[in-house]
């Protein structure tokens, strides 16, 4: 007999949680489960196109997580699910919440975002909201954490028992990748060196970083262009746009917006940078190493050293380092073992484990 699994998310924005999502559903076996994706919204989000066909979705009509909690409480109740999944903090309150007193309750598994040290540090959450984040973790039978610093960053900053923590690597899909890329016609001019950058226009990402960066490096060497793909859900475009001419670096750097195949803007650069100044596991960063391109990334995560051999495949800097940073992508051409062995995770047995 299947099991029933609920996966929740507020809406398909393209955000690295739900492309992780949409991975992890790709991956189950059929045969052993049946899927329900639950959304928010369906009303609006860049990423709707990558939902497989096959999966039963279900969509509550809200315009805010926090309205969500009846009605997803009686879908819970109608379905009852053997497991309920989670990927974003608010809607593991919503779950936490909707999961109150319920009889035939399902077992939950919610996934941490992002470093717990670095959320701690760069964002001011309410006491409120802190006070249920903190409450629904404890509540989940499974926390995901994407890498073992963040497991231990868990058990830190929210008290939680590391006997239920699993370190669960970001899956790829490889097929969707490939699928891409294939008979795709190169969108750059040739004639420059084409950096790519990815992620919504937010500061965790440190596109201002990158962008004065980039300044030192086009006074050094005048071929290098910069092409930043991400949608701009937080209204900071204008921002951007304003330092990018204060540097004047119009036609020099280059805001695409959100792109729904990133992946042929990837296999056709000559480099890929990440300037967050936080993260959880970034998947853009996963992706360019299985298409074997040379990474800058800052140290915005302590696993970062274990994706990017220094010297070899990437070059590691310190985060909001400027100077660094724009040293790094000069010296991009030193980088010539570009092979790393992306970790692959076994989702099946992952959520046979917690059944």
């Amino acid at each position: 007999m299947r099991k029933k699994i609920i996966f929740f998310l507020p809406l398909m924005s393209g955000g690295g949680a739900e492309r992780v999502t949409i991975n992890i559903i790709k991956e189950l076996d059929k045969r052993a489960y049946h899927i329900y994706l639950i959304l928010g919204t369906d009303k609006i989000g860049n990423s709707l196109h990558l939902i497989p066909k096959d999966i039963v979705t279900i969509s509550l009509n809200i315009n805010k997580t926090i309205y969500s909690i009846l009605k997803l409480r009686k879908i819970i109740k109608k379905i009852e699910p053997d497991i309920i999944y989670s990927s974003l903090n608010r809607s593991h309150i919503a779950i936490y919440l909707a999961l109150i007193s319920l009889k035939n309750r399902p077992k939950s598994i919610m996934r941490i975002p992002s470093s717990p040290k670095s959320v701690a540090k760069y964002i001011k959450y309410s006491f409120i909201f802190n006070l249920f984040l903190n409450k629904s973790l404890k509540s989940a039978n499974i926390i995901i954490a994407q890498t073992p610093e963040m497991r231990d960053e868990a058990v830190e900053y929210y008290n939680l028992d590391r006997d239920k923590i699993r370190v669960l690597i970001n899956p790829l899909d490889k097929n969707l990748i490939e699928k891409s890329i294939k008979n795709q016609k190169n969108p750059f001019n040739e004639n420059y060196i084409n950096v790519v950058a990815s992620g919504r226009l937010s500061k965790e990402k440190g596109f201002d970083i990158l962008i004065k960066a980039f300044k030192e490096v086009y006074l050094k060497n005048s071929n290098f262009r910069l092409h930043i793909i991400g949608p701009d859900y937080d209204r900071e475009i204008d921002k951007y746009r304003d330092l990018i001419k204060s540097l004047e670096l119009i036609d020099i750097v280059h805001l695409l917006g959100f792109k729904t195949n990133p992946y042929i803007y990837y296999r056709y650069s000559d480099l890929f940078v990440l300037s967050s100044r936080w993260e959880g596991l970034p998947n853009a960063v996963l992706e360019n190493i299985y298409l074997k391109k040379p990474i800058i990334a800052t140290r915005c995560i302590p696993f970062m050293s274990e994706l990017i051999r220094d010297g070899k495949n990437g070059f590691l800097v310190e985060v909001e380092n400027i100077k660094e940073l724009a040293d790094a992508i000069l010296r991009y051409k030193e980088l010539k073992d570009l092979d790393r062995e992306i970790i692959n995770s076994d989702i099946n047995s992952f959520f046979k484990g917690v059944i």
